[in-house]
């Protein structure tokens, strides 16, 4: 190498900070920030498990993906903790909430049919025929 260019390389080098400097979870409270986001995500995962309505486990299974995606931030993971915040925090929960509500209304329809058909057969409309078994008897 030529005497300028080591000259150029040494003085980037000695305007860069040391390694340790960029490290922020070095000191010691370093310890006791991570375990105090461990706590915070065993707690929220076990209220997740805990809730007994579909509707607000999926707002407490959020709450779950925003307190992950903290965690991961703060294990110095960035890429991790957004894609986190995007699947956990948002997608998933939504998925569930229209799943809910796509049951219900799939359940609410076929409950509104039944009793139609109800209603229809103690009109006496329909003839008994014989051909059904029986079975109109059993209803």
């Amino acid at each position: 190498m030529t005497a300028p260019m080591t000259g150029l390389l040494s003085a980037v080098a000695s305007a860069a900070p040391p390694a340790r400097a960029l490290d922020a979870l070095s000191g010691p409270l370093a310890g006791v920030l991570i375990g105090v986001a461990l706590a915070l995500v065993a707690a929220m995962a076990t209220a997740v498990v805990l809730t007994r309505d579909p509707a607000r486990q999926a707002i407490v299974l959020s709450g779950y993906g925003l307190v992950l995606g903290l965690l991961f931030l703060i294990l110095q993971a960035p890429d991790v903790a957004m894609s986190q915040l995007a699947v956990g925090t948002v997608l998933v929960p939504l998925i569930v909430v229209l799943a809910l509500h796509a049951a219900r209304r799939h359940r609410d329809d076929a409950h509104d049919a039944a009793h139609d058909d109800d209603a229809s057969g103690q009109d006496g409309d329909r003839q008994d025929d014989g051909r059904d078994g029986g079975r109109e008897a059993r209803r």
